[in-house]
């Protein structure tokens, strides 16, 4: 049997995102301040299928990675191919 990752409590602090795509696919982001990381988790229903473990210290580089995203244009419509 394969050896499985250390189990580590919930944190208190963090959030679910649930992806656009449905399928009870979500992004957990968790802070471990005990081990100066924030964790985020890919999620298939109440599978972990990958994480990754954020350094504190690259925390404000993520923050303003985000922070400059703009959404200006209007969302991209795709249309189905008619048979």
């Amino acid at each position: 049997m394969e050896d499985m990752g250390e189990l580590v409590a919930l944190p208190k602090s963090g959030d679910v995102f649930e992806d656009v795509r449905g399928d009870d696919r979500t992004m957990r982001v968790t802070c471990h301040p005990m081990r100066g990381t924030v964790v985020v988790s890919l999620w298939v229903d109440k599978i972990c299928r990958a994480s990754f473990q954020l350094a504190e210290g690259d925390l404000p580089r993520l923050r303003a990675a985000l922070d400059a995203m703009e959404f200006n244009a209007a969302p991209m419509v795709v249309k189905e191919a008619s048979a």
